[in-house]
């Protein structure tokens, strides 16, 4: 019995012997152990590839940039022309006292003429002409972009008939006169008070444009139909005078302008077909 004993555990000790060194090894495993490369872990030092966006390493920093367009145009091109050139007039000679005011008004868009070619100045100006100059003067001046319609005779009318210039429209298509024209000009340039009383034997100081005589004299618009003592208000104003008074009044001299009168009459004095529309006859509602 003892020898069947001591035989059993004998095996036992043969077997605890072989399976606990098996269980070391396991055990003594080194925890630093590298872990097994994922898909998604790259090595660190492994060279990335360049994406499609991505500029080369190796491009020079002094290369010629691209000339663009506008690139390359010489530096002395001709500039555009900022005005287009003034009409030539064939009745407008050289030298006539209306020559540098026709000039002026054709520039600033208050009139090109009665046709091609033709600025008519002898021709008669009627008050609803005067008052389109007028008010194409005003716009001009303070709209370096004005543009001259159609419309500007009827929006002329409702201009001046606001601006207290005239009562109404029934008379507009009337002749032009000497104190009308003056009276249009000093109320557009806000009625200023003249200093000193215009000296004229057919102008009395109790008619409605006296002032606007003496403001004109003042700003050396007019000194006198020929005369420093006659001013001919009544006379009927031509299309010439019209423009010459208006370029006094807006580019002021230092120097006293010859008035004009019969003796500065063009050489040439057509007949035209004037262009403007005849004025309307209706009176505007006022507002």
């Amino acid at each position: 019995m003892k020898k069947r004993f001591l035989t059993l555990a004998l095996v036992l000790a043969m077997c605890l012997s072989l399976a606990i060194p098996a269980f070391a090894d396991d055990a003594a495993k080194p925890e630093d152990k590298d872990p097994v490369a994922t898909e998604s872990v790259k090595p660190e030092d492994k060279d990335s590839e360049p994406s499609e966006s991505a500029e080369p390493t190796d491009k020079p920093e002094d290369k010629d940039p691209e000339p663009s367009e506008s690139a390359g145009e010489p530096e002395d091109k001709d500039p555009e022309p900022s005005e287009p050139a003034a009409p030539q007039f064939t009745d407008v000679p050289e030298g006539a006292y209306f020559e540098t005011p026709v000039a002026w008004a054709v520039e600033k868009k208050i009139t090109n003429g009665t046709e091609p070619g033709t600025f008519a100045p002898e021709d008669t100006c009627s008050r609803v002409q005067i008052l389109t100059f007028l008010y194409r003067a005003v716009q001009s001046a303070e709209d370096p972009d004005f543009a001259p319609t159609s419309n500007d005779l009827l929006l002329a009318a409702k201009w001046a008939l606001e601006k207290g210039m005239i009562g109404d429209a029934k008379t507009i298509n009337a002749d032009c006169t000497r104190a009308d024209a003056v009276n249009y000009i000093w109320q557009a340039f806000g009625k200023a008070e003249a200093e000193n009383k215009a000296e004229f034997t057919d102008v009395d100081a109790d008619t409605d444009y006296a002032e606007a005589v003496s403001w004109a004299v003042e700003k050396k618009i007019t000194n006198g139909d020929g005369s420093d003592t006659i001013f001919n208000p009544g006379r009927t104003c031509t299309r010439a005078q019209i423009v010459t008074f208006l370029y006094r009044a807006y580019n002021p001299a230092d120097t006293e302008p010859a008035d004009p009168d019969t003796s500065d009459e063009p050489t040439v004095s057509p007949e035209p077909t004037e262009s403007i529309s005849p004025a309307p006859t209706a009176t505007p509602e006022a507002d």
